[in-house]
Order: structure tokens, then C-alpha cells, then sequence
């Protein structure tokens, strides 16, 4: 289609009139204040009590954290006390960072929808699904000042520059623009390949499990970089494109090793944290590969295996200290055959039980001994002093499960991935508050608050006359509604989807459509993945709010944007099938061949090259 200026524009793409424009303008701006109104209302929390959890990740954003001597300093990654430390940094109300963060979550999904499809209500209804999503208002998901109320916008940024990624162009041609103009370009190209590799950096290192997003970002930095090989262009074309492209895994590389160095320069190991990496970590993976029957999905390291693995270590049985801490004390106490450690407990039990021995402040001893331990267990398992369980495990930081365990996962992954999209069981208004505690946690409290820029005189203000906390939560109620028709309406968008996109691929008809409907069951696909990976994980905890938490938080803005491309798709397939239906009327009489074989000239590197 044609505007009437004479210029091209792509199918779905459409120009509103000047005054509808402002109209939108209007209404999207009330909705943006709206949406500050709540945040400003429903209150972020912070669980000052939470030692492992809250209290420990604003303890890394302290000053004086890095001359820490607590012992659980390396526990978990640090990225989220390095965005508190900003929050502090910045004077800014955590309530309004909360609210800048998920307000850049929307503005950068809507524009990548926008680059993708050019089709404008796509983008707007892409801007206020993810301004309002709510979990922005979840008890624990979205006001709790925690990483994983961070993780859900985090992500739904990351995955709009990916898609922002792929419709780039790294190095216009050079014939056809200025030199200063393709230096420009370049320049700011360069920025964002960067930004992009940054970005994931920080989610990277926002959680222990983090990894399982790598795979998903090399394969779109792949996908980049095929599209490149299949352009036009000279090879030293192609080749500059395709170095410009390689820059996002080196910014995720150099980003991680600044974290990595900022640890060994004061705590003298260069890792993300000592829990889930190093050489203790591998002590309690070989734990949990051990054979034993009194192993199961709830208890992941029996008591025999761990005299099994003391009995063949001289290491460790140099410091009987260890291994007496983490049968008897802690979680254990007093006797780990009376409280079996349940879970991945083993793997705080072995920092309490390091340092009431060798001690935590002495990192690289204590990789340099586990890693002795280490050797040793390994040998025999070699050797057959030690056996190897038969059962299969996910990965090496989960326990071994049976066939019939694995299978009893995926019931709890569907659920996760049905309430996803409904919010129907387990989701909780935020009802959470701020306190003024004058007790033993009176202190650490204080500090909390002041470094989140929160009045601790009155930590949960009505900032509004016209708006309280209840009326907020009964918006939230009418908003969780409109999200669930919403998301069943996409669900039938996205099952159109495949079916047409079936359809095309039938006949081999390439277009944009076909793309991201491609995409967006990939996205889909994925999260199922980790739900699964999470229900492997999180079964002992026998809590199924717990299961939620930990994972749709990570997998909504998996879902949520696989949502939005099926709408943009629906609309490209059908405009496909109406424009190949068109070209089959016109080319079948005279290739003399029945219609429904006819094809466009639309091949998959033409596409790749319009993306």
C-alpha cells in the first residue's frame, strides 16, 4: 500500500490522523500518570527480618560492604545490592525507581513491536500490557523490595533490545549515505550492541540460576549473525557487520569479569558468589551424585552420602570440625538423621560449617581445599570406592530423579505456566507494609529504609488525598480481570498463529509472519523449560506459592511477549494469505497449475533481510 505522498509502507503499517494522534497522545499520557499513582500508593516493602534473603542483598549495597567480614557475603550474586546502591546513590524514592524501571520495560517493548510489525495499536496495547501487568503489584513478585521484583521488567527489557537486535542494521551501505552519517550510525549501533550485552550482564548476575538465559542469548546473537551472511554486500561488508555484532557477548563478557575482578580485589576470588560456584559448590554436587537410597526429591543430601564422601576424603577428614557443624548444628540440629537437610540446604550448611573451621574471610584457602576434596572424591568414583547414582539429573546443582519423579514434574510446570496467564490461585494483592520496628531488627531496618530513600518517621505515606492503599488494591483486583481476558484472548490469537503459520510454511511462503510466529513459540517453549527446571527444584519445598514466586516471574515476560508477537503475526499472515491468494489468482491459469500451488517470490533470506 501507498501513502498518498507517494511513499511505501509495509503491510499493517498505518498513519493516524493528526487528531487521533493527539487523542492517544491524551490518553496514554493519563494512563501513565495513573499507573505513577498506584505505585506512589501500594508502597514497595522492604522484609528487614529475611537474613538470607532481603537484609543480605541491602547489606551488599552498604559502603562498607566490601571490607565485609560476614560470612554469607558471598552467598548470592550482588547485582541487585549494586541497583540498591544506585537507589541510594540517586535520592530518588524507591517507589519512583520501581516505577521508572517497569515504565522503561514498556516504552522499550512497545517501540521493538513497533519496529518489528510498524503497526501502531500494537505497539500502544504492547505499552499498557506491560505498564499494568500486574505483577507489578504482586505481594511478593512486584512491591517486595527484593531481585525477583526487579527480574520481571529486567527481562521484558531485555527481550524488546533483542528484538530490537534483530530488525537492526549494524553498517548502512556506504554508497548511499555520507561518511559522517554512516559514523553516526555506527556509533550509536556500537552503543547498543553494548547496552544490549550489559543489560543481560545484570540479569546474568541478578540470580544464581541466571545461566539459563545464555542460550536463549547466543541463539539470537546466531540468528544476527546468519541474517548478516545472507545480506547483500561486499565481504568486508558482511565482515565489519558481523564484528559489530559479536559486540553484545563481549559486553556480557567484559560486564561479568568487572563483577568477577570487583571480588577477588576484596574478597580475593574472583567469582560471581561462592554458594552455587567454586570449588564448594562441586563438593556438594558430588554429594548429591552419589548412590543412596534414602536420597529423594525433598532430601537431596542424605546422611550416608555424606559419610561416604568424608570416608574417602583424607582432605576432609583433616577437619572433622566441617563435617560435624553440617551433621549437627544449624539446620541439621541436632542430629541430621532427626532433621535430614531438605532441599539445596547443604549448600548454606557448608558456609556456617567453613567458617566455624577454616573460616569464610579466607577464600582462596578454601577453594584450594575443597578442590583437594574435590580430587579425591572423584577418584573414587573412578576407582568404584564411591558408586554413581543411576538416576538423571538436570544439572549438577540439582539432585539425580527418577523417570517416574521426572514425570510427576509436569503437572506442577503446566499449572505455573496456566497460571501464568490467569493469575487465579496463587497471586496475592500486595498488603505487605513498611515499619517503624523499635526492636532487636531496629537498626538494620533503619538502615534499609534510609538507603532506599523511604522516611522512616513514615515509611508508607498516603502521597495522594484522592487515592489510599484499599482503593489501590481494588484497581489491582480489576486489573488482574482484565489481564486474564486478555491473555485468553492472545492465547486464541497465538493458536490462530500457528495454524496459519502451518498453513504458510505448507507452501513454503516466507514472510515476516511466519517469523515471528516462529519466535514466539520458541519464547514459549523456553518458559516451559525453566517452569520445569524450577518444578525440579523447588518440590521440596512443598509450598506452592513458592513455586510461583520463583517462577513466573521469570517466565511472564517470556509469555507476554510471545503474546504480542501472535498479535502482530495474526495480523501479517492474514495480510499474507490475502496477498498469495491475490498472486495464486493471477500467476495459476498462466503456469497452468492448480492455484493452491502457486508461490509468492517471497524466500526466507528476503525475509531475514527485511528483519
Amino acid at each position: 500500500m501507498s501513502t498518498e505522498s507517494g511513499k511505501q509502507t509495509r503491510p499493517g503499517q498505518s498513519r493516524l490522523p493528526m487528531p487521533s494522534q493527539c487523542i492517544l497522545a491524551v490518553l496514554l499520557t493519563l494512563l501513565t500518570f495513573g499507573r505513577l499513582a498506584l505505585s506512589l500508593t501500594l508502597h514497595m516493602w522492604y522484609a528487614y527480618t529475611q537474613r538470607a534473603d532481603d537484609a543480605l542483598l541491602m547489606s551488599y549495597s552498604l559502603p562498607e560492604y566490601p571490607h565485609s567480614h560476614d560470612y554469607y557475603k558471598l552467598a548470592k550474586n550482588q547485582a541487585y545490592g549494586f541497583f540498591l546502591r544506585f537507589v541510594s546513590w540517586s535520592h530518588i524514592n524507591i517507589d519512583l525507581v520501581y516505577f521508572g524501571v517497569w515504565l522503561l520495560a514498556a516504552l522499550c517493548t512497545a517501540f521493538a513491536l513497533y519496529r518489528f510489525f510498524h503497526i501502531t495499536w500494537l505497539a500502544v496495547v504492547s505499552y499498557c500490557y506491560i505498564l499494568y501487568n500486574p505483577l507489578a503489584f504482586e505481594n511478593w513478585l512486584g512491591t517486595r523490595i527484593y531481585r525477583n521484583s526487579l527480574i520481571v521488567p529486567s527481562l521484558f527489557i531485555l527481550l524488546a533490545l533483542l528484538v530490537l537486535y534483530l530488525t537492526s542494521t549494524p553498517l548502512p551501505q556506504s554508497g548511499k549515505f555520507r561518511p559522517f552519517i554512516v559514523g553516526t550510525w555506527v556509533a550509536g549501533q556500537v552503543l547498543f550492541y553494548c547496552l544490549l550485552g550489559a543489560v543481560f550482564a545484570f540479569i546474568y548476575d541478578l540470580k544464581e540460576d541466571s545461566v539459563w538465559l545464555l542460550p536463549m542469548f547466543v541463539f539470537v546473537v546466531i540468528v544476527k549473525l546468519i541474517q548478516i551472511l545472507r545480506m547483500h554486500g561486499s565481504w568486508m561488508y558482511r565482515g565489519i557487520a558481523l564484528s559489530i555484532c559479536l559486540l553484545p557477548l563481549l559486553s556480557a563478557a567484559v560486564t561479568v569479569k568487572a563483577v568477577t575482578t570487583y571480588n577477588k580485589r576484596n574478597f580475593g576470588i574472583a567469582l560471581l558468589n561462592t554458594r552455587t560456584q567454586g570449588q564448594v559448590a562441586g563438593f556438594v554436587s558430588r554429594v548429591y551424585q552419589v548412590k543412596s537410597d534414602h536420597q529423594t526429591p525433598y532430601i537431596w543430601a542424605p546422611a550416608d552420602s555424606l559419610d561416604a564422601v568424608e570416608r574417602v576424603s583424607p582432605t576432609l577428614q583433616s577437619k572433622p570440625e566441617i563435617m560435624d557443624y553440617v551433621q549437627h548444628k544449624d539446620f541439621a540440629a541436632p542430629d541430621i538423621h532427626i532433621h535430614p537437610l531438605e532441599g539445596d540446604f547443604l549448600t548454606w550448611q557448608m558456609i556456617a560449617a567453613i567458617d566455624n573451621s577454616i573460616g569464610m574471610d579466607h577464600e582462596p584457602q578454601i577453594q584450594d581445599f575443597f578442590r583437594s576434596v574435590n580430587q579425591e572424591i572423584d577418584a573414587a568414583f573412578h576407582n568404584g570406592d564411591l558408586k554413581h547414582t543411576n538416576k538423571i539429573a538436570l544439572s549438577s546443582s540439582l539432585p539425580a530423579r527418577t523417570p517416574a519423579q521426572i514425570g510427576d514434574l509436569f503437572g506442577p510446570s503446566f499449572d505455573m505456566m496456566g497460571d501464568t496467564l490467569t493469575l487465579a490461585r496463587y497471586y496475592e494483592l500486595p498488603h505487605n507494609r513498611n515499619t517503624t520496628n523499635i526492636g532487636k531488627h531496629a537498626i538494620p531496618n533503619r538502615i534499609g529504609l534510609r538507603q532506599l530513600n523511604i522516611d522512616i518517621h513514615n515509611p508508607n505515606p498516603q502521597v495522594l488525598p484522592w487515592l489510599n492503599m484499599e482503593q489501590a488494591r481494588a484497581i489491582v483486583q480489576v486489573i488482574v480481570v482484565i489481564y486474564r481476558i486478555a491473555n485468553l484472548a492472545a492465547c486464541l490469537a497465538f493458536a490462530l498463529t500457528l495454524v496459519l503459520g502451518a498453513k504458510q510454511l505448507w507452501y513454503k511462503h516466507w514472510n515476516v509472519g511466519l517469523a515471528a510466529t516462529g519466535l514466539s513459540l520458541c519464547l514459549v517453549l523456553y518458559a516451559f523449560v525453566y517452569a520445569f527446571s524450577v518444578a525440579w527444584f523447588i518440590e521440596y519445598t512443598r509450598t506452592a506459592y513458592y513455586q510461583f514466586f520463583f517462577t513466573v516471574g521469570s517466565i511472564t515476560p517470556l509469555i507476554g511477549v510471545a503474546l504480542l508477537l501472535s498479535l502482530g503475526s495474526l495480523v501479517s499472515l492474514q495480510q499474507a494469505e490475502t496477498l498469495n491468494s491475490r498472486a495464486q489468482h493471477r500467476r495459476a491459469p498462466h503456469r497452468g497449475q492448480p492455484s493452491h500451488k502457486a508461490r509468492t517470490n517471497l524466500t526466507l533470506p528476503r525475509v531475514i533481510r527485511q528483519l
